[in-house]
């Protein structure tokens, strides 16, 4: 259901269609994500549904875009639910929200660590979490659920840092010992899930089945969140968008 008055809402969609944040890759194609995912989606409450329409040829003012939709989200006192678009997209709207709630946590649930050095003056893709530890979160309050990929360079970050990681081998062992929380937000990107459940994202390195994600959305029953790196064009047989509705919903229905 979705409703023209976010004050009527149960949740707040936000849709983030933004593929500058990957530089790294060719293989893009995110730019067209929210609209396609969220086409013919039905949710079982409220939602009001949002668009931050970037710069296309400025990935810092896209984020700065992002930033104030999200601070203006906030005043509704509503779950927000954003819909990439690429990972850098989470690092506005997370930023924005854990200063307002400053006792927060993070559940990244991805592939990827993305905790690589930041290359110039942008927040790509790849080094969203680096910066959030330099922007109000502490190592304790972040999560990492469903790693394949660990560069040489955040292998040696993990050495000097307290963090936690669950590889997508222990996500029965994370399943096990994660705790209820007051505030949580969770990051879902679809490269988590094995390349022939999400054949359309840009980094095929994942192994969980949609299920695993499914049942891990429900454990956490997040504060707010969003799916990102869905990449339609690259996908085989609409799998990964397909995939991409239900993880919304049940997010979306969860918050």
């Amino acid at each position: 259901m979705k409703t023209n008055k976010p004050g009527d809402s149960k949740a707040l969609v936000q849709k983030l269609p933004s593929d500058m944040g990957i530089h790294r890759n060719p293989r893009k194609g995110t730019l067209d994500a929210p609209e396609k995912i969220l086409e013919g989606l039905e949710f079982e409450q409220k939602v009001f549904i949002d668009e931050v329409f970037p710069d296309e040829f400025d990935l810092e003012e896209t984020h700065s875009r992002i930033e104030e939709n999200t601070i203006d989200l906030i005043d509704y006192d509503r779950p927000i639910v954003s819909v990439g678009g690429d990972h850098s997209v989470s690092f506005p709207v997370i930023k924005a929200l854990k200063e307002k709630n400053p006792d927060m946590n993070l559940v990244w649930l991805d592939a990827h660590l993305d905790l690589k050095e930041k290359v110039g003056d942008n927040v790509s893709h790849d080094v969203v979490v680096r910066e959030l530890l330099k922007n109000g979160f502490s190592e304790d309050e972040i999560t990492f659920v469903g790693i394949t990929e660990i560069d040489h360079d955040e292998k040696k970050f993990l050495e000097e840092h307290d963090l936690t990681v669950y590889t997508a081998d222990e996500v029965g062992k994370f399943m096990e010992e994660y705790g209820s929380r007051d505030k949580t937000y969770l990051s879902v990107d679809i490269d988590v899930l094995n390349k022939e459940q999400a054949p359309g994202t840009g980094y095929r390195d994942g192994s969980l089945t949609p299920e695993q994600v499914l049942n891990i959305i429900e454990l956490i029953g997040p504060n707010h969140g969003d799916l990102v790196e869905v990449a339609p064009s690259l996908d085989e047989n609409n799998i990964t968008v397909e995939n991409s509705k239900k993880i919304l919903k049940t997010l979306t229905d969860q918050v």
